[in-house]
């Protein structure tokens, strides 16, 4: 099935998180998220205020998603949701990282807890929550426990990944970097079961429309900002690439 690029727009949070991304690159961010539809600007807490005002000031209604704890998720859960009572009132999303070492640790019973405060924090203050299972560091087990209590925990969306993930340890545990499909089709496959509802974000190394078109495919969500979103930095690029298809 073919897409149009405003549809595809339409899925796509835009995103500028790098350590070093100064004000004037979510100046672009937004105004290249405006220009092409996007359904939200994907970013660091500490450009919250500057991309609030902006927003406001120039009349635009792009939503404006933050991530916290991130990328790591190492923060213990009463830090977490003060971080989320804190960004809240400056954004419309919240992005998450999933406390990674616990699942390491197979501390599933803390990771549970940790999960479902955090949603019920975020739902409180009527915010979207997506919870970034960043999937480079699980085992297919780990990933099996962690995204059921991701989907019975009422989060919004489950995410794949950061972006930021250490290659070399992925490989060693014989996973890949980057959002994959056959993890976006585990997540849908466990949500059948425990929540049909949950979004699916995938994240990381997507830049081309085929990429889009076969996560979107495995996800079994329709192409609906509130049911799939794809995390990209590469926005333009895929658009420019969607305009020449057409």
């Amino acid at each position: 099935m073919e897409y149009s690029v405003e549809t595809i727009m339409g899925l796509i949070d835009h995103t500028v998180l790098g350590a070093f991304a100064p004000e004037s690159d979510v100046k672009r961010l937004i105004d290249e998220a405006h220009e092409f539809g996007n359904a939200a600007v994907c970013i660091e807490p500490v450009h919250l205020d500057f991309a609030r005002d902006y927003i406001n000031r120039s009349g635009f209604r792009t939503k404006v998603a933050v991530v916290l704890d991130f990328p790591l998720g190492a923060s213990f859960s009463r830090a977490r949701k003060l971080l989320i009572d804190a960004y809240s009132g400056m954004s419309d999303e919240i992005d998450i990282v999933a406390p990674i070492a616990l699942v390491k640790s197979d501390r599933f019973d803390l990771v549970e807890n940790d999960i479902n405060e955090l949603v019920q924090v975020t739902h409180k203050n009527n915010r979207t929550i997506k919870v970034i299972v960043e999937d480079a560091y699980t085992t297919l087990d780990e990933k099996k426990k962690l995204y059921e209590i991701v989907c019975r925990s009422g989060a919004d969306f489950i995410k794949t990944g950061t972006g930021f993930e250490d290659k070399k340890y992925a490989e060693s545990i014989g996973n890949k970097t980057g959002a994959q499909t056959e993890n976006v089709k585990l997540m849908a496959d466990i949500a059948d079961k425990y929540n049909p509802n949950i979004g699916i974000k995938a994240a990381g190394g997507i830049h081309t429309y085929a990429d889009i078109i076969a996560l979107l495919g495995a996800s079994r969500r329709e192409a609906n900002p509130n049911k799939f979103r794809i995390g990209a930095s590469g926005t333009r690029q895929i658009r420019e690439e969607m305009l020449v298809r057409k």
